[in-house]
């Protein structure tokens, strides 16, 4: 299961949402008229916050109610508290536009009552919405203002929960080590304060970080952590989700009957509470672990489940993982016909969510400029700071004794003298950082311009090989199909990486030597003599092996006779690719995104060089492992 986070709303109202609250009690003091307005107020909002999950269309309501009377009074900070409310219903139903219109009212509101709780609150949930856009600039500078107000205050709940919202944001962008940091540090501040909810969450999100880097045991350490304390707070959601998440790590361990288990359990709480964002993805894990288990007919029924409510939340990447469900299990039993419609929606769905990632990386760029402008502003007000101080300092000497004249002039001089040193160094400092990050940039364009060389190569020359299969065998033509669906799904996925393990670089081989295969028959061969240790301890540069094969594969000849094999092995740490030398009578024009390629992307990636050439009547090349 892909991205599946959980998130809260920072409440600034006394009741936390999650709490039982005694309704009549509460209407009857709203319907009070002789208690105080705040009074009313107050009752009437705990009663709206009371229903948020389970009814969020009445808690609305209420809110209205609330927002009206408020206005009657005069009383902008109930106003705010209201908006913040009425956001927080959209916001769950997944209405971010009407959710981020609802909290910018309150936040006006709040900042007219001067109420710096409040706009803290208000923040957080900006925050939390653009963050659910994709918008990770925006939602960062929200962030970085609750924190701000938080730290003021001296709320130490409210700082650690601004901490965990930052970890959020680095964990969307897939810097896990510096989410896990800041996940570190608010979950040390949740135990300082005693607040079992947020610890509850903390240990969530770290076990979500080890579950994303494959860490298993850890992940369900942190996630059976987290459950006892959900379970004391009778928190229904916070427990299907961790029930949730234990199903998904079970499944990736192959325990299939806990996995099982656990998806169940959570099923059972969410179709209780109505919880349709968290059913999605336990409808989609229980698709995904009846598939594994090669129960295809009851792995449609759960994949059918999670692509109709995914639309009618129009949560796109989950829409795009039910249809790829759906059209590996038709496919699995024969219905080709399904299976096709399934996959062709896939691939629109993909293109549309191709065109959100480009945006979320434009997002991503300019929240990194918005860091590096900070640090310079920062720099240039300490600058200014240390010149004020310095012409005090001159203005000062200048009123001492006329004896000490003498003395003042070579003390001034010599200030003069350090600050224009100290200036110069500074900004001789500002400039080689910036050289630098230019230098840094530079290099990862390089890196992108050598890999936008490889996937059209790649498709061109698979096309090539399906155009004389489809004379030969339209049977195997499918399976060749099947095939390259799969290589090219391995290009597009590793397009943004700059590495990637050697498990995952020969898992796409496996399906890229099956295409040479079916072309070559018993012609081609490979031979890979690698251990466990070795897929999972060395990372090189994605689609290196391919081009190998694909060079060894273009330039020697091969028959049944004398067969094309190619070895792989590793010999002191370099990940060695060797072939006969059978080279044909004539040779076909090079394109130049070979053997070239892979040593200039491997000159940007690291100081070792890649060695080619010829060796006992083989053709040797040996790439560095990293």
């Amino acid at each position: 299961m892909k991205n599946f986070y959980l998130f809260f709303f920072w409440l600034f109202t006394s009741t936390q949402a999650f709490s039982q609250v005694n309704s009549d009690s509460l209407w009857q003091v709203w319907n009070n008229a002789t208690l105080p307005d705040t009074t009313r107020l107050k009752a009437l909002q705990d009663l709206a916050w009371s229903q948020l999950y389970s009814n969020p269309d009445s808690t609305r309501q209420l809110a209205y109610q609330e927002l009206r009377f408020a206005e009657q009074v005069r009383n902008k900070r109930w106003q705010g508290k209201a908006w913040n409310v009425i956001g927080s219903t959209h916001n769950l139903q997944g209405d971010y536009p009407t959710a981020l219109k609802s909290y910018q009212k309150g936040l006006v509101a709040m900042e007219e009552a001067s109420d710096l709780k409040g706009i803290a609150a208000l923040n957080n949930n900006l925050g939390l919405v653009y963050r659910n856009l994709g918008r990770y600039a925006k939602s960062m500078e929200h962030y970085q203002k609750d924190l701000s107000i938080q730290e003021q205050l001296k709320n130490a709940g409210g700082i650690a929960n601004a901490n965990n919202n930052i970890g959020l944001i680095y964990n969307d962008m897939g810097n896990l080590p510096k989410a896990l940091e800041y996940y570190t540090k608010s979950l040390k501040q949740m135990e300082a304060v005693g607040d079992e909810f947020g610890t509850a969450l903390l240990y969530d999100n770290i076990g979500s970080v080890y579950n994303s880097i494959k860490d298993f045991p850890k992940a369900i350490d942190y996630y059976n952590k987290s459950l006892p304390l959900r379970q004391k707070l009778d928190d229904q959601q916070g427990i299907a989700a961790t029930y949730t998440h234990l199903g998904i790590v079970y499944k990736e361990e192959k325990q299939f009957a806990l996995a099982l288990e656990y998806f169940q359990k959570s099923r059972a709480i969410q179709e209780k509470i109505d919880e349709k964002p968290g059913l999605v993805n336990t409808y989609y894990g229980l698709g995904l672990l009846y598939n594994k288990q090669e129960d295809f007919k009851t792995s449609i029924q759960w994949c059918s489940k999670a692509l109709m409510l995914s639309r009618q939340l129009k949560r796109l990447s989950a829409e795009r993982d039910a249809c790829e469900c759906l059209y590996g299990n038709y496919k699995a039993i024969g219905n080709t016909a399904q299976a096709l419609t399934y996959h062709e929606q896939f691939l629109q769905i993909s293109d549309s969510l191709k065109r959100e990632e480009t945006n979320k990386r434009l997002e991503q760029m300019e929240l990194v400029r918005k860091v590096m402008a900070d640090s310079l502003g920062q720099e240039e007000e300490k600058l200014k700071m240390q010149v004020l101080h310095q012409s005090e300092v001159r203005r000062k000497n200048q009123v001492m004794n006329v004896l000490m004249i003498v003395g003042i002039v070579i003390l001034v001089f010599a200030l003069g003298f350090l600050s224009r040193m100290l200036y110069f160094r500074r900004n001789s400092q500002k400039f080689q950082s910036k050289a630098e990050y230019l230098e840094k940039q530079q290099l990862l364009n390089e890196i992108a311009l050598l890999k936008t060389q490889v996937n059209p190569h790649f498709l061109f020359n698979s096309l090539s090989i399906l155009s004389s299969l489809v004379r030969i065998s339209p049977e195997l033509s499918e399976q060749f199909i099947d095939q390259l669906s799969r290589s090219y799904r391995y290009i597009l996925e590793q397009k943004e990486q700059s590495l990637v393990t050697l498990r995952t670089e020969l898992e796409f081989i496996k399906s890229y030597s099956f295409l040479l295969k079916i072309r070559f028959e018993n012609k081609f061969d490979l031979q890979i003599n690698l251990t466990e240790t070795d897929l999972d301890q060395y990372k090189i540069a994605p689609l290196t092996l391919q081009l190998l094969i694909e060079n060894a594969v273009k330039h020697n000849r091969m028959s049944a006779k004398e067969p094309l094999l190619i070895d792989i092995f590793i010999d002191d740490k370099y990940l060695v690719v060797q072939n006969p030398l059978q080279l044909r009578p004539q040779q076909e024009a090079s394109t130049g995104t070979g053997l070239n390629n892979i040593i200039n992307r491997y000159a940007l990636l690291t100081e070792c060089s890649v060695r080619a050439g010829e060796s006992d009547r083989h053709f040797v090349v040996k790439i560095p492992l990293l």
